[in-house]
């Protein structure tokens, strides 16, 4: 259980650099996607689109550590133990910012 959550911090802190680096080399005008509930085309602002992955990243490690803690309080592995998709989660959505930030740097202010 420490493993997946210390695997899940890593790509969360991941996340939060990833930010930072869009940050400072997208352009002030670049238009980041989020392709969140299956809607495709969604470009944001990119102080929105850079702040919405570490955000929602944080919050899925937050419920689901909290879940597993919960359902395992002493730590006990089991067959289906929540915490360990606290990695697997994160790696998609890690996944998903940086292919955001890929389109975002093909793209400028005419993408809407």
């Amino acid at each position: 259980m420490v493993t997946a959550l210390a695997i899940g911090g890593a790509e969360l802190l991941a996340m939060i650099l990833l930010s930072v680096y869009g940050a400072r080399k997208l352009p002030p005008d670049a238009r980041v996607p989020l392709h969140w509930g299956g809607r495709r085309g969604n470009f944001q602002s990119k102080q929105t689109g850079l702040a919405a992955y570490p955000v929602i990243g944080a919050g899925i490690f937050v419920v689901l550590a909290v879940i597993g803690v919960t359902v395992h309080p002493h730590g006990r592995t089991a067959a289906f133990a929540p915490v360990l998709f606290v990695p697997i989660v994160l790696c998609v959505i890690l996944l998903t910012q940086v292919s955001a930030l890929d389109q975002a740097r093909g793209r400028g202010a005419d993408t809407r």
